[in-house]
């Protein structure tokens, strides 16, 4: 439960392509169909896209997504979330994907997932009753314990209709943990989460305002074990040839360059 009212910023979105609409209804549907006062955060490429909204930055390209994902803070929550989607039209499969045909070729989904309490990396499912396994990641617990940003939004559809609705994100500085979290886990599989991470670390380095703690010299806990995910990335992806996917059109020298800049070496 939210235990006080945080002071919200306002964004207005002009939505640019079809991903776009699809993501910001699936973030006004989330909106809706949280219960009053409970805690929630949109991450994922949409959490990375609002920050990008937030902050500005010089040469930096949008990524859009069509899953609006979704971290809830509280466990007994998912099951009034659910059924709030459910009404709303949306038809789930699983636990935790929600669906919702917006017309013959277009879909928007929401992916619901969980904090839990351990260091064990990647997703793992939890069983909600009446609900289903849903996913599971450790770093979402540390996320949900920093203060959120709250954002009003206003987002114009391409059609001309606007819609309007509060959300919560992540700051700058949990979002990189995410995803470095969550390109350590899936790596060897797809190439969003260095893209995003390259975004983050440009809002970092072109915004010095924002929260940010893990250029510190003594980091602990989840900023200690982002910090040697993030040191090990700045060490490999110079590299002509890496193990892993790397965008085509992401500088690898810069995003090495920013990450030793602004992130302290773990000791």
């Amino acid at each position: 439960m939210v235990e006080h009212e945080i002071s919200s910023r306002h964004l207005r979105i002009i939505a640019s392509s079809k991903a776009d609409e699809l993501g910001y209804l699936g973030q006004q549907a989330v909106s809706d169909a949280v219960p009053p006062g409970e805690d929630y955060r949109i991450i994922g490429g949409h959490m990375v896209r609002l920050l990008l909204e937030l902050h500005p930055t010089p040469s930096t390209t949008p990524r859009s997504t069509l899953d609006a994902d979704t971290a809830i803070g509280d466990l007994e929550v998912v099951g009034p979330l659910s059924d709030a989607l459910q009404a709303q039209g949306f038809t789930k499969k699983g636990g935790n994907v929600f669906t919702l045909e917006i017309d013959d070729d277009s879909t928007t989904e929401i992916n619901v997932l969980l904090p839990r309490l351990d260091h064990a990396s990647g997703l793992r499912p939890l069983m909600v009753e009446g609900v289903g396994q849903v996913d599971s990641l450790p770093e979402l617990s540390w996320v949900m314990q920093n203060e959120p940003i709250v954002l009003d939004v206003t987002t114009v559809l391409r059609d001309g209709r606007s819609i309007e609705y509060r959300t919560r994100i992540p700051g700058v500085e949990a979002a990189v943990v995410l995803k470095a979290h969550a390109w350590k886990a899936r790596r060897m599989a797809t190439e969003k989460d260095l893209a995003d991470l390259a975004t983050l670390f440009e809002i970092r380095h072109f915004h010095a305002d924002v929260p940010w703690q893990l250029d510190e010299p003594k980091l602990i806990g989840f900023r200690k074990d982002t910090a040697r995910i993030l040191h090990d990335l700045a060490t490999s992806i110079p590299r002509r040839s890496t193990a892993y996917k790397v965008p085509k059109d992401l500088d690898r020298t810069r995003l090495a360059a920013l990450v030793q800049r602004h992130v302290s070496v773990p000791k």
